[in-house]
């Protein structure tokens, strides 16, 4: 009786943590995009100030972040999202807005892969 109350507990225990990190991870992933968002308005409306502060401030946010979702994903996409997001900053800085947008789209996506990754749903069960 005794091993069967702990080998619950534990089950729940591990149920809850779960749910926690997926929130945590939903959460941050959409913080991220909301602010990539932004920056992409601001790079088709020619406003290099407001796209070059905003990617600052996702460069700042993702310093922030990228350690605790590296538990949850690939480094190797860690890593694109980072040499893109300098690359948008020189971008920004330089007033290019076709690349400007070709990175902003790919952290878009590599985003968008990380929290598609760690859905709960079959596929990613099996």
């Amino acid at each position: 009786m005794k091993n069967t109350i702990i080998s619950f507990s534990i089950f729940i225990l591990m149920l809850f943590s779960i749910i926690f990190s997926i929130k945590y991870l939903n959460n941050t992933c959409i913080k991220l995009q909301n602010l990539n968002v932004k920056i992409e308005q601001a790079i088709q409306a020619n406003d290099w100030e407001e796209s070059y502060k905003n990617s600052e401030h996702l460069m700042a946010e993702w310093k922030k972040y990228s350690s605790k979702l590296s538990i949850f994903s690939n480094h190797h996409e860690i890593d694109d999202i980072n040499n893109e997001l300098w690359k948008l900053i020189h971008y920004t800085t330089y007033k290019n807005k076709e690349e400007a947008l070709i990175s902003v789209n790919i952290i878009k996506n590599s985003i968008y892969s990380i929290l598609h990754m760690q859905q709960l749903n079959i596929e990613n069960l099996f």
